[in-house]
């Protein structure tokens, strides 16, 4: 009796010892979240992971990723963030919001108007880590204003050749 609830409770084990080694690989994958504010909006997007993307050729980094929120009272909403420069301080980046229910809501900043903090930028295997807070300023939108934009990333970018 013993020996058979053994044998059952091995087996049981078995899928969900292959679950939990199966976790690293899954946190591995491209991907990733944003989550901030566009003015007094707040936002969470979910990072594409086949619209995104590293190149590193030695300490020059070429990073950009797009993420979206697709449901809710503001969406679909887009984000494109792009990082290119030397590390550990990239010198360029650039920001475009734009909200796909209202034409004209679209809004863009660059390196004059935002400030970046790489937190990680950490490749391995092939994934690069990448998070790191913006802040700063956007224009554009319908009547060609600025609004305050926070935002903080976590994402993992397929490295590219």
């Amino acid at each position: 009796m013993l020996l058979a609830i053994f044998s059952t409770m091995q087996r049981a084990s078995v899928p969900l010892l292959a679950c939990l080694l199966a976790l690293p690989t899954l946190a591995a994958e491209p991907g990733g979240l944003v989550t901030g504010s566009f003015g007094d909006q707040p936002l969470e997007l979910t990072v594409a992971p086949e619209l995104s993307g590293v190149t590193i050729i030695g300490s020059y980094v070429d990073a950009s990723f797009f993420a979206a929120l697709m449901e809710g009272e503001q969406g679909p909403v887009n984000l494109e963030l792009t990082i290119s420069g030397e590390l550990p301080a990239p010198a360029e980046v650039a920001l475009t919001i734009t909200f796909a229910r209202d034409m004209g809501r679209s809004w863009s900043g660059d390196q004059d108007s935002l400030a970046l903090t790489l937190d990680e930028f950490a490749p391995d295997a092939g994934i690069v880590v990448l998070s790191g807070t913006l802040t700063g300023q956007v224009s554009g939108g319908p009547a060609s204003e600025s609004r305050p934009v926070t935002f903080s990333f976590d994402a993992r970018l397929e490295e590219l050749d």
